[in-house]
């Protein structure tokens, strides 16, 4: 036992999951946009305390209900974005949704212009945006060769 109190469990398995997210100047913009509307928004209550009035009270409301959709759409549209590779699937997290695939139903995959494509036996794509730099410009074919060497060495279910 130990101080967290409870049974001793000892648990050998080794699960390796392998996590790609939106990076580059997207995540940088996806951070720093709403730090700057937040502070503008710190800024504005400042200048509540300092002078208050009505009209101070509405601008800084006005700011910080700005900075809360900003950095909500940011987080929605960016921060959220993944790709996780591991035995038990993929598991690709778009703004609008989740979709998971078992290793067997992907048939290929592929770069396409938003992102990783895999394809499905049935003719069905699942696209992972974490992969597209979201059209950023930048090349994404290191990023690609480790998803596909990420595939390539995940072992086959029984």
């Amino acid at each position: 036992m130990g101080d967290q109190g409870g049974g001793s469990v000892s648990v050998s398995v080794s699960v390796s999951v392998s996590v790609w997210r939106v990076g580059g100047a997207a995540r940088v913009a996806g951070c720093a946009i709403p730090a700057v509307v937040g502070v503008k928004a710190l800024f504005g209550w400042a200048g509540w305390i300092s002078s208050p009035g009505a009209e101070t009270a509405r601008l800084a409301g006005l700011w910080s209900g700005l900075a809360i959709g900003v950095a909500l759409f940011f987080w929605w549209a960016i921060l959220r974005v993944r790709l996780e590779v591991g035995p038990d699937g993929i598991v690709a997290i778009n703004p609008w949704g989740t979709q998971r695939l078992a290793l067997d139903e992907v048939a290929s995959v592929r770069l396409g212009a938003w992102g990783a494509e895999f394809h499905h036996g049935d003719g069905f794509k699942t696209t992972a945006y974490a992969l597209s730099e979201l059209a950023a410009g930048t090349a994404q074919d290191r990023r690609f060769a480790e998803l596909l060497a990420v595939l390539e060495a995940e072992p086959e279910s029984p």
